[in-house]
């Protein structure tokens, strides 16, 4: 299955059902009165963490995702029904972003974590839930509340809590494939590795998961080679271990090697290379390594882990020592993990949405007068005009909004136009 771990969605939650006025027509029942039934609640779109999932490749294809509508109600009280809510299954690391803004939205960092991207509309209320002792026949009734809708960005970047980086042929597969139980294809040649390799290291009752990231070489912070797109999935590390290859016939010069992958990773992040860093000169046994590891060691003034991945030669050596790092930071790394994003509470499921009651009002071509209001067209979705105690609770929502007050401001007269949601009105 290709590996995909980037994907953008248009998501739409469920409509609200809509309100219904009606009245009761029952034989031997001296007085009816309303008996119009709540629309049902729109599906939510919740993404919710999957263990069992580990690529965006289901997802790929998507480009929309729609949640059902709650149903209208009915006469008798009868309430529509609430519309099942929508689940986006995606692999444990996926961070959620708004595609306009870029805004994060949520982190999913664990199994079976949710969160509502998308929240359904509220029912609207039938003439029922109107009826008062000052208003005992209402004809006022609502439609449903329109469903969230937005575009996202779903991004993939693994959880590991070690990390390998290093040039092609620095023998980062190699030594995955001897300290865990990943089994990567492994050859002498430029990006045999295409997509990021995890690999379970086991000691001491302590376990921990290994990751190596293809595709690094200089200048891939411009796109060349498989470019540094893969350098997200380290970002949760709490570790990296940079391998650099002390081989003649790989680098003529091992601290340029460095050097490149020093660059390339503070071009990506400034705060990769905030992260423990270890390096370790790699194929020790080779013609030659010895001096170059000296001449690494003299260039970055220390000494450094030096093993061969091949022939198992200090790699041993190399897992203990990472295993004791671990359990020296991990308790200040647990402090400053990412906590797992809280669910937000959504008003709406329970009372109408609180809008902001900005409202502008702008003169076209035709002379008219356009209503530019969040609030007012909300309230033009949810209010039917087709009642005498709909159109006064409308022009109650409008006058609230101080609508007429602005156009006329701008020059507005008893007989102009005025434009409220696609409506045209007109200004007494």
């Amino acid at each position: 299955m290709q590996f995909v771990d980037k994907c953008s969605i248009f998501l739409k939650a469920g409509n609200g059902g809509n309100g219904v006025c009606s009245w009761r027509h029952e034989k031997h029942v001296q007085y009816g009165g309303p008996d119009g039934g709540n629309g049902g609640k729109g599906g939510d779109i919740i993404i919710i963490g999957d263990h069992n999932e580990d690529s965006l490749f289901e997802l790929r294809n998507t480009k929309k995702v729609v949640a059902e509508n709650g149903k209208n109600g009915i006469g008798g009280n009868l309430f529509g029904k609430n519309a099942e809510d929508l689940f986006i299954h995606v692999p444990i690391g996926c961070s959620v972003y708004d595609s306009q803004t870029n805004e994060l939205l949520a982190d999913i960092i664990e199994d079976g974590q949710t969160y509502t991207v998308c929240h359904g509309g509220m029912g609207g209320h039938g003439n029922t839930f109107f009826k008062s002792s000052f208003n005992r026949i209402p004809t006022l009734y609502e439609n449903g509340e329109l469903g969230e809708e937005r575009n996202v960005v779903i991004s993939l970047k693994f959880f590991a809590d070690v990390g390998l980086v290093g040039l092609p042929n620095a023998g980062k597969s190699t030594l995955i494939s001897q300290i865990s139980n990943a089994n990567p294809k492994i050859a002498n040649y430029q990006f045999t590795t295409l997509n990021p390799v995890l690999g379970i290291v086991k000691h001491n009752n302590m376990q921990l998961v290994f990751e190596d990231i293809p595709g690094l070489i200089e200048g891939a912070n411009t796109g060349k080679g498989l470019g540094h797109d893969f350098l997200k999935h380290v970002e949760r590390c709490h570790i990296l271990l940079h391998l650099i290859s002390l081989s003649e016939f790989d680098n003529e010069n091992p601290y340029e090697a460095y050097e490149t992958i020093n660059n390339e990773l503070q071009l990506y992040s400034k705060d990769l290379v905030q992260k423990e860093i270890l390096v370790v000169g790699n194929k020790i046994d080779t013609p030659n390594a010895q001096e170059a590891l000296k001449s690494l060691e003299k260039k970055l003034g220390k000494k450094i882990f030096a093993i061969s991945a091949l022939e198992k030669i200090n790699t041993t050596e190399l897992v203990n020592y990472i295993f004791d790092k671990y359990a020296g930071i991990i308790k200040e790394l647990r402090e400053n993990q990412i906590t797992k994003m809280r669910e937000i509470k959504y008003e709406g499921r329970l009372q109408e949405r609180k809008l902001p009651q900005d409202t502008t009002v702008i003169k076209n071509s035709d002379g008219e007068y356009v209503v530019v209001s969040e609030y007012v067209d909300y309230w033009a979705n949810r209010i039917p005009l087709t009642t005498p105690d709909n159109i006064i609770r409308f022009n109650q929502k409008l006058q609230t909004s101080q609508a007429e007050e602005k156009a006329k401001q701008l020059g507005a007269k008893r007989g102009d136009t005025l434009v409220v949601a696609g409506t045209k009105f007109t200004i007494d």
